[in-house]
């Protein structure tokens, strides 16, 4: 039985400002239908791992804005079993969900937390994210709802028409509300998410996020031992909290 792994899209979406010339009819049909078929591809799979890329913005005062960068892989298995591995300015970091605990583990700071977690991967994420602030890669594309969200929220969905992310031909979709605009390249032949911006035109500077997507694996096996979190020698063990997640 295949739960739908599906919520980073439409956080992580990029500016349709950037195009001149082009008008938008608010909701553009065949944007939504590329978008159910991704959404589709993605919400059926039973297993799936990817590396995703991202670069973001982050406003200093002093300084204006300042780029950062990460690099995760992320191991998900229907319905219960999540991994994902962070490193890079964020620091080296880990967490894992088994189906019945999640848990941190910083590798800075050879630290552990770990604490009960609902019975599903959507409904941990879910859990986590609001309770903790804790980021969770793609989440987005994995909700079964994520299409009804666009279209709920967005003041213009378009489709741009064919064009290329990482030298792999992509359909180009695009979007705008009145706290983001953003951009989505899906790849024609799988339908998979290639590459996502995001402006934050809400935000001082309007900051940009980018994800490239890279290494994806569809209904691989993956062993649930991968998702069960073994302490490490000489780890502490800490308690949950925002300011060390």
């Amino acid at each position: 039985m295949s739960v739908k792994l599906t919520k980073v899209l439409f956080t992580c979406l990029i500016s349709l400002s950037f195009y001149s010339g082009i008008s938008f009819a608010q909701i553009d049909t065949a944007a939504i239908v590329i978008l159910d078929k991704m959404s589709d591809v993605v919400t059926g799979l039973e297993s799936c791992s990817f590396t995703l890329k991202t670069e973001y913005d982050i406003y200093n005062i002093d300084l204006g804005l300042v780029k950062h960068s990460d690099e995760k892989k992320v191991f998900m298995k229907a319905p219960d079993k999540m991994m994902v591995s962070n490193k890079g300015d964020k620091g080296n970091k880990s967490l894992y969900y088994d189906g019945k605990t999640f848990t941190y583990y910083s590798a800075d700071n050879n630290q552990y937390a770990a604490i009960p977690a609902p019975p599903t991967i959507m409904e941990t994420i879910d859990s986590i994210s609001n309770e903790y602030g804790v980021d969770f890669p793609a989440a987005d594309l994995f909700y079964e709802d994520l299409v009804d969200n666009i279209m709920e929220n967005a003041d213009a969905v378009a489709y741009l028409g064919i064009t290329e992310a990482g030298e792999k031909e992509c359909h180009h979709v695009a979007g705008k509300n009145n706290e983001i605009t953003f951009q989505l390249w899906i790849n024609v032949e799988s339908f998979l998410p290639e590459k996502l911006v995001i402006v934050y035109t809400n935000k001082p500077a309007n900051p940009q996020y980018l994800a490239v997507f890279a290494d994806w694996k569809l209904n691989p096996s993956l062993e649930n031992s991968m998702f069960i979190f073994s302490k490490p020698k000489d780890a502490v063990e800490i308690r949950f909290s925002k300011k060390q997640l």
